[in-house]
């Protein structure tokens, strides 16, 4: 059965997810309808072309109750936010960072299923990483829809605890913006040798895009691939010593383990 899914919010990653799952091509056969609560029709109207789409200003033109109620809010207004949908017969999804699930059951009747989920942005694309958090064992045709909703987007992983999400985001939930850095160093680089800035950009991004679409399709690990590609006393034996010696898995190691803590201080 095709899900009926309101959105509260559609800012970054309420956009991201909405984009998502009005591109599928399958979209049609997962998704009935949604409803998108925002206070402004103007974040919500480039995808009002599509008529499942319907945008509500308040919860309380929310007539019927969706398969699947899912925030987007700041962190900030989630005590405000959630009271409103008590009433609501559905299963409820955050996708708040630094809010454990007690700081939910706190607020929510215990009767309602609530799962914590940690995409990224690249979920717009259908190339996401969502991480997945329950707070009790969920019916099966429960997690069945958790899964509908989300695998189409990318790649899903349930964890066992708010901590395991905390390192998610470390990885998965930040890591785009980590990747984001190191395109725009290597156009940089490119354009101190003298390209052009637009070539720059387009061979960073070129070069990026190659090496993970070849590193997912390889069964070698990416340290195998890599040094195929470094020929002894080579160019790229010159330029991975200086990244040995600049410390990149250091300096990456702690990068992660920055966001790790911080991930953990806003939970508390």
């Amino acid at each position: 059965m095709a899900l009926k899914i309101a959105l509260v919010g559609c800012g970054a990653m309420g956009s991201a997810l909405l984009q998502g799952w009005v591109t599928l091509s399958n979209s049609a056969e997962l998704f009935e309808k949604f409803w998108v609560i925002a206070p402004h029709r103007d974040r919500v109207a480039p995808f009002l072309k599509d008529p499942r789409v319907e945008w509500l200003p308040r919860v309380e033109d929310l007539a019927l109750s969706p398969d699947i109620i899912l925030f987007a809010v700041k962190p900030t207004l989630l005590k405000e936010v959630l009271p409103a949908y008590k009433a609501f017969n559905s299963l409820l999804i955050s996708v708040a960072a630094g809010k454990s699930l007690s700081f939910y059951e706190k607020i929510l009747p215990s009767s309602l299923p609530f799962i914590r989920a940690m995409p990224n942005t690249p979920v717009n694309i259908h190339k996401g990483t969502i991480g997945l958090l329950t707070q009790a064992k969920l019916a099966q045709d429960q997690k069945d829809k958790v899964e509908a909703c989300f695998q189409g987007l990318g790649f899903c992983l349930w964890v066992k605890s708010d901590d395991e999400l905390d390192k998610l985001t470390a990885i998965s939930g930040s890591g785009p913006a980590y990747v984001f850095a190191m395109i725009e160093a290597l156009a940089q680089s490119a354009e101190s040798l003298g390209f052009d800035k637009r070539t720059s950009l387009s061979l960073s991004l070129q070069t990026f895009l190659g090496a993970a679409n070849y590193a997912f399709q390889s069964e070698d690990h990416p340290s195998l691939l890599r040094q195929r590609v470094t020929s002894p006393q080579g160019t790229t034996a010159a330029a991975l010593r200086e990244l040995e010696a600049g410390g990149l898995n250091d300096l990456i190691n702690t990068a992660v383990r920055a966001a790790y803590h911080r991930a953990r201080e806003l939970r508390k």
